[in-house]
């Protein structure tokens, strides 16, 4: 994990530089506000990638940010096992994520893009279709494996 306080730079950069961290092979990227010395408002930018790829996304912060110093640590991950399918509901068809852990159905994630056409073509709010796209990813209990753990 890369991580860096910044104090000093317009908030508008973040999603530019979050782009080209997910481009240079980030896991994850993500902006937390802290409060540094003296009450100053700043913005964490902590950054998920592997040993390989850490010196570009160091090159791309420091570059990129008002930076001028980076954290590194060494974490571990536990990623649930995934799955993509298909589900039918009533507006339409809608990919979702199944994740397993120890052989166990623990979540569906249907996807945005999916669920957001349907909602606009079939002129119907949005969470009615993440319901449904839910409920029917719920019904899908095949193909369950054990949770990972590994490096990042």
């Amino acid at each position: 994990m890369i991580e860096t306080n910044i104090d000093d730079s317009s908030p508008e950069i973040f999603p530019y530089v979050t782009e080209r961290l997910f481009e240079a092979g980030a896991a994850d990227v993500w902006l937390t506000p802290v409060v540094m010395k003296k009450g100053r408002l700043a913005t964490k930018l902590s950054v998920l990638i592997s040993a390989e790829k850490k010196d570009e996304a160091a090159a791309i912060i420091l570059k990129e940010t008002s930076s001028i110093g980076l954290r590194f640590s060494q974490v571990d991950k536990i990623e649930a096992e995934r799955k993509v399918v298909k589900v039918e509901t009533d507006f339409g068809e809608v990919e979702v994520k199944l994740a397993y852990y120890e052989g166990e159905l623990v979540n569906i994630a249907p996807e945005y893009e999916d669920c957001a056409a349907l909602a606009k073509k079939k002129k119907v709010p949005l969470k009615k279709v993440y319901q449904q796209a839910e409920a029917e990813g719920w019904r899908r209990k095949e193909g369950s494996r054990a949770a990972r753990r590994r490096p990042i």
